[in-house]
């Protein structure tokens, strides 16, 4: 496999955007400089190239804010780590972000990318000949880039061609996140769906990560009978498969890079959907200044100085409801051993109780049990060692196949099927070596069940970019959250307004046309 640098520029209003393209297998290395858009569609292999750079503008866009806005304002699995964290940060998981914190809130790159793919949406039709499943990831990903907009802003600004000379329009007001819902997001996903041929691919958008997208979308909606159909769509492509065993699991997400001794960079497996590629062979961009084309996991997850530690909220609940002592265990599940026998300290090895997730998602492992107090532990899901941001290639997962399975086991819920529900709970349960779930612990009403479903999802897809969006989804973010923010120095309670995020101070004052988000 050869390693590909494609550098392509799109003269845009102000500056001339470089698009640095290094997706191994996607497209031979064919330089291209100083060429205006209007000039470069003229086949399918710039149509490519184009799409690629579409691809490269979510490393930027999403490998910070992925987690700041659908992982980490989850209070109920974060609390602050040191005392010497950056102040922005904690600003995220105290749910108190504030409109000067541009770390958070910042939205170059991302209308960066939009710009991108509005470009591919415009000239890829006038090519003669041109790959339908091209365009089709163009609006897959404009698509996707508007529902996280919506999600975390509300109304947001609207960019539907692109911006190609000086003499543009770049000043636009906010607008309403239900017409870029309803003319934008759902139009693009389905003729994203129309157009594509493709059916799978970890790195690119297909017809199978197009109905994931589909079902999230549906459901953030409400629409649970659509959100059914596309995800049975993707089970019945037989594309994907649960792993179980506790290291196939493990090695989905693990990147212990360096010297570490760890295995390096694995995140392989039949649960992987579409996740957002890097690559350690691509050069830095702008060295010393930003890391454009490097993920964010490492800085967030396990620095050195980390921002954040396990809630104990979070780990009391797991070491509850999968006792880690072997009385609790026995006494809680007397007809399930449980699944691994490990060797602490170098001693004899002995039965592990309790969930093996969760001794995998935990610094310290088995053996940081009691070392490391519950509440002091950073999330070593993707590393079990501190590595420099500078070598951070760790991908971004956006779809998971066992998240797929428990938001169908949601969606079934919320349509009276309660019974299917818990058969793909349980699909879970099995695939991860735990002990089944009973009709009557599952919950004697949908609100019940909704809770129990929700529970799992966070323990299974912890680090993954989705309690935040659960929470908000099923709209109980205010009801988890601030009896927990009520308890923490610098927390900000949630109301309906402070769901979503402000605007960043520089952008309104770039943007006169703009109004900041009720409640800041």
């Amino acid at each position: 496999m050869k390693n590909i640098k494609t550098r392509i520029h799109f003269l845009t209003v102000i500056v001339v955007l470089l698009f640095t393209v290094s997706c191994d297998d996607f497209i031979d290395e064919q330089p291209i400089s100083e060429i205006a858009p209007d000039n470069f569609w003229q086949n399918n292999a710039d149509a490519n190239s184009g799409v690629i750079a579409i691809y490269d503008g979510m490393q930027p866009t999403f490998r910070l804010k992925h987690y700041f806005w659908g992982e980490l304002r989850a209070t109920d699995s974060y609390t602050q780590g040191s005392e010497s964290a950056n102040a922005d940060n904690l600003e995220v998981v105290f749910n108190s972000v504030t409109s000067g914190n541009g770390n958070v809130l910042r939205w170059n790159d991302f209308y960066s990318m939009i710009n991108r793919a509005n470009l591919a949406i415009k000239f890829i039709p006038q090519i003669e000949g041109f790959d339908t499943s091209l365009l089709a990831e163009a609006y897959a990903i404009r698509a996707y880039a508007y529902f996280q907009a919506i999600r975390t802003w509300g109304d947001v600004p609207l960019f539907l061609e692109p911006i190609e000379n000086v003499n543009q329009e770049t000043q636009k007001p906010r607008t309403a996140a239900n017409t870029i819902l309803n003319e934008v997001i759902i139009p693009d996903m389905l003729a994203a769906e129309d157009n594509m041929e493709n059916f799978a691919d970890p790195y690119r958008f297909t017809l199978t990560s197009i109905w994931a997208f589909q079902a999230e979308v549906y459901a953030w909606i409400g629409e649970d009978a659509n959100a059914k159909i596309a995800l049975e769509k993707l089970i019945d492509s037989n594309e994907f498969s649960l792993v179980t065993t506790p290291f196939a699991w493990q090695d989905l997400f693990l990147n212990d890079t360096g010297d570490g001794g760890g295995p390096n960079k694995v995140q392989s497996g039949p649960e992987l959907i579409l996740s957002i590629r890097f690559d350690i062979n691509e050069p830095r961009d702008n060295p010393g200044q930003t890391r454009a084309n490097r993920s964010g996991i490492f800085a967030l997850y396990f620095a050195g100085l980390p921002s954040y530690y396990l809630s104990p909220v979070l780990e009391n609940k797991w070491i509850e409801k999968f006792p880690i002592d072997s009385l609790g265990w026995v006494t809680k599940y007397p007809d399930t051993d449980p699944a691994l026998n490990v060797s602490i300290d170098g001693g004899d090895l002995e039965p592990l109780y309790g969930d093996w997730r969760y001794f995998f998602s935990r610094e310290g492992g088995a053996g940081g049990i009691g070392s490391i107090e519950i509440g002091e532990a950073r999330l070593a899901k993707y590393n079990k060692a501190n590595y420099s941001q500078d070598l951070d290639d760790s991908d971004i997962v956006l779809f998971r196949y066992s998240g797929m399975i428990l938001l169908l086991a949601e969606v079934e819920n919320r349509l009276g099927n309660d019974a299917r529900a818990l058969e793909l709970v349980n699909e879970i349960r099995t695939a991860r070596q735990l002990p089944p779930v009973t009709a009557v612990e599952f919950g004697a009403n949908e609100d019940e069940r909704e809770n129990f479903i929700l529970d799992e999802r966070q323990l299974e897809l912890l680090g993954e970019g989705k309690r935040w969006w659960d929470l908000r989804r099923t709209n109980k973010a205010i009801q988890v959250l601030n009896p927990i923010l009520d308890t923490i120095p610098g927390g900000t309670p949630l109301t309906e307004q402070r769901l979503l995020l402000p605007i960043f101070d520089q952008h309104l004052s770039e943007n006169p046309l703009l109004d900041q988000t009720p409640g800041y």
